[in-house]
């Protein structure tokens, strides 16, 4: 039984809260960069769960990469699965910020969180333009903080 806010209904619930550490994995969306290895004292993010609301926050540095960045862009592991709602509703966006990440110029990094998987991919978006991909180069440096629906 979870504490009730503003009422005795289920949809006043507050069933679930949690707090912890969740260790980060990164890839390439196509492939092209077999492995990214973080540094180990920078490779964790925070999280808050109250209810389906998670916030992430943290600093990870990458090590290493084995490849080339080709047409994938950066992926990311989340600690719990986004929901998947109602015409996207699912889907959110989280801001990132970099050093040492290759992107076009005039455009800012973004991440964008997947409904149903625990994956969120960076993207960079500007003013009159498609977007672009965010990659990382060795000692690359992602600041990341931000919320997402859980299922």
């Amino acid at each position: 039984m979870g504490v009730f806010l503003g009422g005795t209904v289920a949809a006043n619930e507050l069933d679930d809260y949690e707090t912890g550490l969740h260790t980060a994995a990164l890839s390439d969306t196509s492939g092209d960069v077999t492995s990214i290895a973080l540094n180990s004292s920078y490779n964790q993010l925070a999280y808050t769960k109250v209810g389906r609301l998670v916030h992430i926050s943290g600093t990870l540095v990458i090590s290493s990469f084995s490849g080339s960045w080709g047409s994938g862009v950066l992926r990311m592991t989340l600690p719990f699965t986004a929901a998947d709602l109602t015409d996207q509703a699912g889907k959110s966006t989280m801001s990132v910020g970099v050093y040492n990440v290759n992107f076009t110029a005039g455009t800012s990094p973004y991440m964008q969180v997947t409904e149903n998987t625990t994956n969120v991919d960076f993207y960079v978006s500007g003013d009159n333009n498609t977007g672009g991909k965010c990659q990382p180069q060795t000692s690359g440096q992602l600041y990341i903080g931000g919320c997402y629906i859980a299922t």
